[in-house]
């Protein structure tokens, strides 16, 4: 009887393939894989051959999947997901269940998930967190089609079509916050006049660095000469950012749900205000951005319903 062709192919093949379809070209796969582009080229087709089928055409934009080569890359991930929860399960939790990787600003992650934790009528699900502080969109794609994250919550949609993006919130208002021992702490009304007067701390969520790009959107100031922002201190930890502001006269904008949770929830030393007229703020969306056909999608779809419950108390 002979062997299945299964026992004796090369997987190799099947893993610099995938590689080739998530960076768009042999020469970025092949940097990535740290092979030679030539390696990468006899290696596909090589893979060709032995299927007897196209893997990718060329087009403007580079190469792109055929529908055969995009079936395998779904197969392939899947399968690395569910070796790698197995591996990782017998590690650190035993077989009991699987682990969801979530990457997020530390806000996100203080914000949601601590408040979800604390809700007893939900059973928390196992996560493991990773910070995304300095991490671009589209290495954020990358960690999520090679399957080395599960789940990415941001302020921004990632756009790709084997990544599914679901609005999770809105964080629509806006206040300054300052510390309660704060130059500004007895005023009944801020006014533009002390928003430039006093210097700024600015979060930095690690996608947006400019001052005027907050959480994933915009700040407007709606007057003839806008001035000059003073920020001294610039920080992506939370945590650093509300201690600054309890221990000196600086001054933060943040979503008015952050604000009140860092004071009710967290008994921060903080104020806040309403924005002057002339600052306007658009809304912060929330997205939970995810592998459409992750092996995990059912942790994936619990989280969200724990998240849900516990922004609703």
């Amino acid at each position: 009887m002979s062997e299945p062709r299964a026992i004796n192919f090369d997987y190799n093949l099947i893993k610099i393939m995938n590689e080739v379809i998530i960076s768009g070209n042999i020469s970025k796969a092949a940097e990535n894989l740290n092979l030679t582009p030539s390696a990468v080229s006899l290696s596909i087709n090589k893979l060709r051959r032995h299927l007897g089928e196209e893997l990718f055409y060329r087009t403007a934009t580079g190469l792109k999947p055929t529908a055969t080569a995009l079936d395998i890359h779904d197969s392939f991930v899947n399968a690395i997901t569910i070796i790698e929860d197995v591996l990782h399960s017998s590690r650190t939790e035993g077989p009991s269940g699987a682990i969801l990787r979530v990457m997020c600003p530390d806000v996100l992650e203080d914000y949601y998930f601590n408040r979800m934790y604390k809700n007893d009528s939900v059973k928390s699900a196992k996560v493991e967190f990773s910070n995304s502080t300095n991490i671009k969109s589209d290495e954020m794609v990358r960690s999520l089609l090679q399957a080395n994250i599960d789940v990415i919550i941001s302020h921004h949609d990632l756009k790709h079509d084997k990544i599914t993006s679901i609005k999770i919130d809105a964080m629509d208002e806006f206040v300054i916050l300052c510390g309660a021992n704060s130059l500004l702490s007895n005023q009944k009304e801020l006014a533009l006049m002390h928003y430039y007067a006093l210097p700024h701390a600015v979060y930095n969520d690690g996608v947006y660095n400019d001052f005027t790009g907050l959480l994933g959107t915009t700040l407007t100031i709606n007057t003839p000469y806008a001035g000059l922002v003073k920020v001294i201190y610039r920080s992506s930890s939370i945590n650093g950012i509300i201690s600054a502001l309890e221990r000196s006269d600086m001054l933060t904008v943040l979503p008015r749900v952050l604000a009140d949770y860092f004071i009710r929830e967290r008994h921060c030393k903080l104020k806040y205000f309403d924005l002057p007229e002339e600052i306007s703020i658009n809304d912060s969306p929330v997205y939970m951005n995810y592998l459409t056909n992750s092996s995990k999608r059912r942790y994936v779809h619990l989280v969200m319903s724990q998240l849900k419950s516990a922004e609703s108390i």
